[in-house]
């Protein structure tokens, strides 16, 4: 019995010897998870704290590179949110009729469907920046178009287009037109922001993506 207590003694030591120091692990742990969360914070400051700004992009091809960059947050001034933007799909159907369809108009949506559908502003917001992107929202309408989505009588796009009854489009649907219909706010230098009742808007229109499909 004396050998085996022996080499039981051994290996336990040879493994205990093995393991780090457990403080020293757990300091380098917190260090770690503090300094990211300290780059995390720095990228998501905003601009009008100067002195970061060097710091943001020197950080920014390494953060967009692991995917942590946090992009822009526009939620501050003096840069906050100008924006907004709506896809807009023309599209002819199998009997060539046309139709409109456009994404969800949010200034008319209740405040639990932002919530909710949070991630939906968001990707409507940013498709027209990738052109795969805009290749697979045509392939979902594609799909989807009349039996899901709606779809309403071919005309010049406007945010009353939600109001007007949906057209019985004929699948499949054979050529898709991708637009995103853009309003900026028009600001001169570095005046302050305007009074909405003094808002000037700049309304653009750009072409994104066509895609034709047989039957």
């Amino acid at each position: 019995m004396e050998p085996l207590n022996h080499a039981t003694e051994t290996e336990s030591t040879c493994s205990g010897s093995k393991l780090p120091n457990d403080k020293e692990h757990r300091i380098a742990i917190r260090g770690f998870v503090c300094l990211c969360a300290l780059v995390i914070a720095i990228d998501t400051m905003p601009a009008n704290i100067e002195f970061l700004n060097p710091i943001k992009k020197s950080l920014f091809p390494v953060l967009g590179s692991i995917g942590l960059s946090q992009g822009d947050w526009p939620l501050f001034a003096p840069n906050p949110i100008l924006k907004n933007g709506t896809i807009v799909a023309e599209v002819t159907d199998g009997d060539r009729q046309q139709g409109t369809w456009s994404s969800p108009d949010w200034a008319r949506a209740t405040a639990w469907d932002k919530f909710y559908r949070f991630r939906h502003m968001n990707y409507y917001q940013r498709v027209g920046q990738n052109h795969y992107a805009c290749s697979d929202l045509a392939a979902y309408l594609h799909r989807t178009i009349p039996a899901k989505e709606h779809a309403v009588p071919a005309m010049r796009w406007s945010e009353a287009n939600e109001l007007i009854p949906g057209i019985d489009l004929v699948p499949p649907i054979l050529d898709i037109k991708l637009y995103q219909y853009q309003q900026r706010m028009v600001l001169s230098g570095k005046n302050p922001m305007p009074k909405q009742s003094e808002t000037v808007w700049s309304n653009q229109n750009r072409f994104l993506l066509r895609r034709e499909y047989s039957k």
